[in-house]
């Protein structure tokens, strides 16, 4: 008989653990502006699990996710050019359309990491947090469903690909969609413009509209109205006050088990990682090298 586990779980080791600890001092640093601006942020989906049940990352979880509503996201991205320090930097598809996401990121341009995504296209950049925004839901039926059309429209063009395990109706329209539309940009900002206009309305929930999977699971407007702070690590975070909430409308299930040993895998699949070389001198010299 297997013997049971208990908390605290001993830290990931490695590289895993020298890429938590560089997010870990990312988010402190991102922490305290958005203090100091008043912006507002919970942690999210793995991070607040982290924070809930192990005081900090889960031992296989390799990044940080924070969440905002559609006013605090627009306020972060509006002055972070002007608060976040130098080595940080904001960055979406907007910004850079060589980004696959519609979620913001924050980078720490000092450091150089090379991931592989699911469809196995590498990216070079520095450490990052994922920053979502929720936008409001419509509370009519048909306003919801057209909303979401809009954004798998939207995340599909973003991400260039069909998404492959959203079902086979989704697939085919990626590939309708991505095969009839010509300007890519344009289109994806009229659709994002459309998906948030619902936020001056008095609708009651909100949903992550520009993240596939999460764009159907809608949150009472609780979410975003009260915070508290929660530690993390050696540090203390903004979440939510109705986490407990979030965390069981998100997983479908109690996030405090933990889950079977063959499911703790990193997500970001990080091959290289390099805290002390920036990604854009990483990249010179590997042109050099040509």
């Amino acid at each position: 008989m297997e013997e049971k586990e208990t908390l605290p779980l001993p830290k990931a080791t490695g590289m895993l653990r020298e890429l938590q600890l560089a997010n870990l001092n990312m988010m402190k640093k991102f922490d305290k502006v958005a203090r100091e601006n008043d912006i507002k942020y919970t942690l999210g989906a793995g991070s607040a699990i982290g924070a809930i049940v192990h005081k900090g990352f889960i031992p296989w979880d390799d990044d940080i996710d924070i969440l905002m509503d559609r006013e605090n996201f627009d306020k972060l991205k509006a002055l972070a050019s002007k608060i976040l320090p130098k080595e940080l930097e904001y960055k979406d598809y907007f910004v850079d359309q060589s980004c696959n996401v519609l979620i913001g990121k924050i980078i720490d341009n000092s450091t150089t990491m090379i991931t592989v995504d699911q469809y196995g296209r590498e990216t070079i950049s520095g450490v990052a947090i994922d920053v979502s925004v929720f936008d409001s839901v419509p509370n009519g039926k048909i306003a919801k469903k057209l909303q979401w059309l809009k954004s798998i429209k939207a995340l599909i063009l973003a991400n260039k690909l069909s998404p492959q395990n959203h079902g086979k109706l989704v697939k085919l329209y990626g590939n309708f969609v991505l095969k009839f539309t010509k300007n890519k940009l344009k289109t994806i900002t009229k659709l994002t413009n459309k998906i948030k206009k619902y936020n001056k309305n008095n609708c009651t929930h909100v949903a992550e509209m520009l993240y596939l999977g999460g764009n159907r699971i809608y949150f009472e407007n609780k979410m975003f109205e009260d915070f508290i702070d929660v530690e993390f690590e050696d540090a203390k975070f903004m979440i939510t006050a109705h986490y407990d909430y979030y965390l069981r409308k998100r997983y479908n299930r109690d996030y405090t088990i933990l889950p079977p040993k063959d499911k703790r895998i990193a997500w970001h699949n990080c091959k290289y990682l390099d805290v002390n070389k920036g990604f854009r001198d990483y990249l010179k010299e590997k042109e050099n090298e040509i």
